[in-house]
């Protein structure tokens, strides 16, 4: 080795302790060939401090073909556990190892950029008040799926206007989601009263905040998202049950009483009877389309909300 080389490897060295370290969690329930996919394409990463925490949560014990073939830190649960479930059993395993930034990243993502890590964590380490990050999902199809977005009344909204430069929202999805070691000292957990799905990361946005923590967008990091995969495959009147389940708890914990009362018993009737012709379209009535199963959907509600009230959950 001459003394040219010497030196390269000294400031790499150097440059890798100074990395924050990062931790991935990543979990799959019924996804194999998606999560394959997701963990080819963190190859392409070009970061030295970080480490996968794969939670095997298909019930089929996939984990160990999965561990031969990555690079990962095994973690096995019973099975369809739920996304918080597997999200805080990935973490708690992932604080053992020490790290300064924790990813949640779903199994239906590919990474695109070698240089994304990197660019998020310049962001993040940028503002010590910074506390969440999340960056510009798109469909395979190139198509702006969530850049983040915002809670405004009683709507929980998302933004899908471009932007070039770093901004701050109120909420980022969970498919993808860069939490700081302090948020979870401050915050804890992600509350697994949203068990199996839905609305735990909006959930963790909002208590972070309250804990005076930014939450940021870095819309030039681009991460490809097959949403909805796993919950499509469940029947339609339980995903409704739960998606209502869900906003009523999330409805009567985060918003003023009257925006509370009103999309409970406005907004979500009209989720019951209408559906919008695309997920991208506006809350506007040309946008909806009557639901033929609406008579169903609106016991389910009611059901849903008993559920809530009378189970006293908070």
């Amino acid at each position: 080795m001459d003394i040219t080389q010497e030196k390269i490897k000294r400031f790499l060295d150097y440059k890798m302790k100074k990395q924050p370290k990062v931790a991935i969690v990543i979990a799959t329930c019924d996804q194999e060939k998606l999560l394959v996919d997701c963990l080819k394409s963190l190859k392409k990463t070009i970061y030295n401090n970080y480490k996968i925490f794969f939670v095997d949560d298909t019930g089929k014990n996939i984990g160990k073909k999965i561990k031969k073939e990555f690079e990962v830190d095994l973690i096995t649960t019973k099975g369809y556990s739920g996304q918080s479930k597997v999200w805080n059993a990935g973490i708690k395993k992932a604080l053992k190892w020490g790290f300064d930034y924790v990813l949640l990243l779903d199994d239906d993502t590919e990474i695109l950029d070698k240089n994304w890590l990197s660019e998020l964590i310049e962001v993040g380490e940028s503002d010590k008040d910074i506390g969440i990050l999340g960056c510009k999902l798109i469909y395979p199809n190139g198509d702006i799926q969530h850049l983040g977005g915002y809670i405004r009344g009683w709507k929980i909204t998302k933004e899908l206007n471009d932007r070039k430069n770093v901004f701050e929202v109120d909420h980022v999805m969970g498919c993808f989601m860069l939490i700081k070691r302090e948020v979870i000292n401050k915050v804890g957990l992600v509350d697994e009263i949203y068990n199996p799905y839905l609305l735990e990361e909006t959930d963790y946005c909002v208590r972070a905040k309250k804990q005076g923590f930014k939450i940021v967008s870095v819309p030039y990091v681009r991460i490809i998202h097959k949403k909805g995969k796993t919950i499509n495959e469940q029947p339609n009147a339980k995903r409704l049950f739960v998606r209502f389940k869900n906003d009523v708890i999330f409805s009567r914990r985060h918003f003023r009483l009257k925006d509370k009362l009103f999309r409970i018993f406005v907004y979500l009737p009209l989720v019951a009877i209408f559906r919008k012709r695309k997920d991208e379209d506006e809350l506007k009535f040309k946008n909806f389309v009557l639901r033929r199963e609406f008579l169903i959907n609106l016991a389910l509600l009611v059901g849903a909300f008993f559920y809530v009230w009378c189970r006293r959950l908070k």
